[in-house]
């Protein structure tokens, strides 16, 4: 509920404050006054346009501010606390407009966009008035309304978790699918790759040999022309050669072997190993030179390290991981035969799930259009006592895109006189008919909404026992939440908890919209002049206290 309200320099107000209580608080004055203005005020919190007319003048910065009560408002208080602004149980709502005609919006002494402000205040707040963008005219509202009404919490609950479930399931079923639409794109790729490097068919340390084989290639010359001397002096006849000394040496060796002492016999088959060991030296040196230093495989040697090169730069890698990216490739395409089958089990989920989401629906679906039905006989039923004896109210009911309420698109319509279409209710032509059918379907519908309700215009075109019963209307409404009224009749005058007057002065030739709190004695003072007119007589004194006590 608003407990105080601050409005500066808007329009013909210099300065107001008003403290407010729960009940129903009425606001009365003459026609002209500028009651208005203080609906206007109230606008601005609630996020509506700002008008040309609201520019303040003489480098004057005019603002509207409201400090609101939201202990029985737990998930705006935790909306607020996630926008990061500090929170207890009141918060202050404020807009500031700027001569240059640009407005300000606060929360908290926070500054936030006019979405936020709009979202937070349209929670707490609720004006019915026939320019009013809020109330009835937000046909979004309409269903919230009617689940109000209908209480089938449990019912709304299920459906709630079912959506969260079935968009949970969603996105990971399209991430999913995106996924794999991704890999099968590249799959072509993926094989042409995989293909040239099987071609390639490395192996193990395949590229380090034959770095070394084009380096010893490159040099064959060099080499060639030293091992040539090498095996020369291996086995040369003239002089001779290693082998033919070492042989010649253990030939002699042997003979005189068995005269040796065993040290020196050891010695000997020292040498006849060394000797075979030479040999195969000498062997493996020939090999060499006969094999490696086959001058034509250099430049297969080279095309091969290219080939190694070329793939590998390709994919940034080095070139001895071509094995390891051979194998990453294998795994990516046989991640898709497996992605297929995540794929498959998460569309099963998703479609089971969304099933289970369309039964809740069509149960919710099916309450409220149970409760619709309830409510609809008893708004029609309100509608002759508030003197819309020609209208008829109706639920319309649409299919509408899924959302966590279900599928359904609420709408009220009605209709003002027995010739005519149902329609919208926007389309509505009067302020007070329109404020008159708010009434008797919050009245109906809301029995736990804690918002701050605002009516305008709710007498228009009425008068006596119908005045009367609307009085009675918004002090039912006032005995569950506060409620504020702008009026003309003393009937409904009457019911107030609080009353305010609303009056003009005139200061420097200008005109100033006042507003001052009345006590009892000044109450039946206003609510005698709203009977008599001009000229507050006794007998309109008495009138006003008996319908007071009345």
């Amino acid at each position: 509920m608003i407990k105080h309200l601050s409005i500066k320099n808007l329009l013909l107000i210099d300065q107001i404050d008003i403290e407010l209580n729960d009940g129903l608080c009425v606001l009365t004055g003459e026609t002209g006054a500028g009651k208005s203005m203080i609906l206007d005020s109230l606008g601005l919190i609630s996020g509506e346009r700002l008008k040309s007319s609201f520019k303040p003048k003489d480098e004057r910065v005019a603002s509207v501010t409201a400090i609101i009560d939201i202990s029985n408002h737990i998930s705006i208080k935790k909306q607020i606390i996630e926008l990061g602004i500090d929170c207890e149980n009141e918060i202050l709502l404020k807009r500031i407009i700027n001569n240059d005609g640009k407005s300000k919006a606060f929360i908290n002494d926070n500054i936030v966009s006019l979405n936020i402000l709009k979202n937070i205040s349209n929670k707490l707040l609720e004006i019915h008035s026939q320019f009013s963008e809020q109330g009835l005219l937000d046909s979004s509202t309409h269903i919230n309304i009617l689940d109000e009404y209908g209480d089938y919490r449990v019912a709304l609950e299920t459906t709630k978790t079912e959506w969260k479930k079935l968009k949970k399931v969603k996105k990971e079923f399209e991430d999913k699918r995106y996924e794999l639409e991704r890999i099968t794109n590249e799959k072509e790729k993926i094989e042409y790759d995989l293909n040239e490097i099987r071609n390639l068919d490395p192996q193990l340390n395949e590229y380090e040999e034959l770095i070394k084989k084009k380096t010893l290639l490159k040099n064959s010359a060099k080499i060639s022309e030293g091992l040539n001397e090498i095996i020369k002096n291996f086995f040369s006849d003239t002089p001779p050669g290693i082998d033919r000394l070492l042989a010649q040496n253990i030939s002699k060796l042997d003979k005189i072997k068995h005269l040796l002492d065993k040290e020196t016999q050891k010695k000997v088959d020292n040498l006849n190993s060394i000797y075979i060991d030479t040999q195969e030296i000498a062997n493996y040196f020939s090999s060499i030179l006969n094999e490696e230093f086959d001058i034509k495989s250099l430049e297969k040697i080279e095309d091969r390290i290219e080939d190694f090169r070329r793939i590998s730069k390709k994919h940034k890698i080095a070139e001895n991981s071509l094995i390891e990216f051979r194998e990453i490739l294998n795994s990516k395409l046989d991640g898709t035969y497996l992605e297929n089958k995540k794929l498959e089990i998460l569309e099963l989920q998703y479609k089971k799930i969304e099933e289970t989401y369309q039964q809740e629906s069509h149960k919710l679906s099916n309450l409220r259009k149970q409760s619709s039905r309830e409510l609809d006989n008893l708004i029609n039923k309100e509608l002759p006592e508030l003197k819309l004896e020609n209208a008829r109210f109706e639920t319309s009911f649409e299919k509408d895109i899924p959302t966590e309420n279900g599928y359904d698109k609420v709408t009220f319509k009605i209709k003002t006189n027995p010739n005519s279409e149902m329609g919208s209710i926007k389309n509505v032509s009067s302020g007070g008919e329109l404020c008159r059918i708010a009434l008797a379907i919050k009245v109906i519908a809301q029995k736990n909404s804690k918002t701050t309700m605002v009516f305008d215009e709710v007498d228009s075109g009425i008068g006596g026992a119908v005045s009367t019963a609307v009085g009675e209307r918004l002090k039912k409404l006032g005995n569950a939440k506060q409620v504020i009224v702008v009026t003309h009749s003393p009937q409904v005058a009457a019911f107030g908890n609080d009353h305010f007057i609303v009056y003009k002065t005139l200061n420097n030739d200008e005109s100033k919209i006042n507003l001052r709190q009345l006590d009892k004695d000044q109450k039946v003072n206003e609510i005698a002049r709203m009977l008599s007119g001009k000229e507050t007589t006794s007998e309109a004194i008495n009138a006003a206290k008996k319908l007071i006590n009345e």
